[in-house]
């Protein structure tokens, strides 16, 4: 049996070193460091930016000392970004400790107040530093508007404390103010006796500050009540299995602005990250957050983005059946780009292929008597019309089958005792003019490249980028967060291409 040889053998010479070793000559840092390493790219990246139309705001510095330089600060951003160095307290570390950093601070060491300071200072600004990065991918010829694939992915928040339902805030909120009227009558009784119990107001764990509890439940309360008007804004109608009936919104007290979204091991609270990602080089085009669970909402938010970076929009842009609906493609008819909007019903009549025999698309118009026939060859009468226009079901005609009975196909068609119904959208030809368009080979391939173009870089993030969640709380916040990791992953793309292209780099130096 062979065995691990770990001295080398005696007649193998070992390698001396000394930790202790004395330099005849001081080494000179810029030495050090490869003149093709990334933190050089960063350097010179950030260093040719215009910070006054980035609106990049210094941050004063405190106890009168000097204050850090705009530009220095924003290099250690997008560089501890770029090496998954995200938290401020670890940047402060690592520009000490990482030899990189110490060439790209010249030295400097700003504490992680500082660059909590100047992040939020700059968060507008983070929007136009990936603009910056998009306009510059396009410049190099990194863009090649062929292909835009568009999707989000589901970010947890950086708190991990429980989602509160409407009644469990109600009931903190009582308790809470409990905890102010006891508070409040321990100083009236300590008023009246100088031997009033010191132990008799204290308060648990999580009532401490009772007010300020208080004050946040109210907020909560309020996030809450504008989610109700919106059922769009949480779950996307999932189920309660329990109830049967639709899960209610559900609010964090340290994130109030997160929304509860289902993940593959159930539901977290987050943020909905959108990304719209160029086929060529992979280089992220159009970026924003939006506290919704579903994708539905950002469609034409990120084709505007997408456009006001880049210019203009590509050959055709493809998304993902999150976006899917009957107001979303009314919107595309006009764009100039051939969109390919997934169908969700596809994949449900592809699961249960006896029914979809007999789907509202398989009935056939007759536009003379206004009537509907059923792949069984019977006749669906109208037999209302929604007319009012204050209404969402307004312009929907109903048509109902009144020879149901008897019918061989009944079970397959429907289960309402009165007949088979089909409700008639306006919108409805606009539907099945998508569904043949994605049931073509050319949608097929287009939906095949979404997945090969968007996907990859959501893995990058988390992989190598260290997107585990937002570190960051508020709306306002973690879309600065996503922008700034956007823009460090396109210089990443940049600087990959920078690297192994010379006439690249001649293009950037020019």
């Amino acid at each position: 049996m062979a065995t691990l040889c770990l001295s080398g053998g005696a007649d193998m010479p070992v390698r001396p070193y000394a930790r202790g070793q004395m330099w005849l000559l001081p080494p000179n840092l810029d030495d050090l460091i490869p003149m093709d390493h990334v933190v050089r790219f960063v350097a010179s990246f950030v260093d040719q930016l215009d910070l006054s139309a980035l609106g990049l705001r210094k941050v004063p510095a405190v106890r009168g000392g000097l204050e850090y330089d705009a530009r220095l600060l924003l290099s250690l951003w997008v560089y501890g970004f770029m090496m998954r160095i995200r938290s401020t307290r670890r940047l402060e570390t690592a520009a000490k400790e990482n030899l990189p950093l110490i060439w790209l601070l010249g030295g400097q060491h700003p504490d992680h107040s500082t660059l909590a300071r100047f992040f939020k200072a700059n968060r507008e600004a983070m929007r136009q530093l990936f603009v910056q990065t998009v306009r510059t991918s396009v410049h190099v010829g990194l863009v090649g508007f062929a292909l835009h694939a568009v999707d989000g992915t589901r970010v947890s928040a950086v708190s991990r404390d429980k989602a509160l339902s409407r009644d469990e805030l109600l009931a903190l909120e009582e308790r809470a103010a409990r905890a102010i009227a006891q508070l409040e009558r321990s100083v009236e009784a300590e008023e009246e006796s100088a031997s009033a119990d010191p132990e008799g107001c204290t308060m648990p764990e999580a009532l401490k500050n009772p007010e300020e509890l208080q004050a946040r439940v109210k907020q909560a309360l309020a996030e809450l009540d504008q989610r109700e008007a919106n059922r769009k804004s949480h779950h996307g109608g999932a189920i309660d299995p329990k109830t049967g009936k639709p899960y209610g919104p559900k609010i964090n007290l340290a994130d109030p602005q997160a929304v509860q979204l289902k993940g593959r091991r159930g539901f977290v609270m987050g943020y909905n990250a959108q990304a719209a990602v160029d086929d060529k080089a992979r280089v992220i085009v159009g970026a924003d957050v939006i506290a919704q669970a579903t994708d539905n909402e950002a469609l034409v938010p990120m084709l505007d983005e997408i456009e006001a970076n880049t210019g203009r929009l590509a050959e055709a842009t493809v998304y993902d059946s999150g976006y899917h609906s009957a107001e979303n493609l009314a919107a595309l008819q006009d764009r100039p780009t051939d969109v390919y909007v997934a169908d969700p019903n596809m994949k449900r009549k592809e699961s249960k292929a006896q029914g979809a025999a007999y789907h509202k698309d398989a009935f056939v118009h007759d536009p003379e008597t206004d009537t509907y026939r059923c792949p069984a060859g019977k006749t669906l009468v109208l037999e209302h019309v929604y007319r009012d226009p204050s209404r969402d079901n307004y312009g929907v005609r109903v048509y109902r089958c009144k020879e149901c009975r008897g019918c061989p196909h009944r079970d397959l068609c429907t289960k309402d005792k009165s007949g088979r119904r089909i409700r008639v959208r306006p919108q409805d030809a606009l539907l099945r003019q998508n569904r043949e368009k994605m049931r073509t080979e050319q949608g097929k391939q287009m939906m095949r490249q979404r997945g090969a173009v968007v996907e990859p870089v959501f893995a990058v993030m988390r992989e190598h980028m260290g997107l585990l969640r937002f570190l960051r709380r508020g709306l306002e916040n973690v879309r600065a967060e996503w922008l700034l990791l956007c823009a460090a992953y396109n210089l990443r793309v940049i600087w990959q291409a920078w690297r192994c292209k010379a006439e690249l780099r001649a293009v950037m130096a020019a």
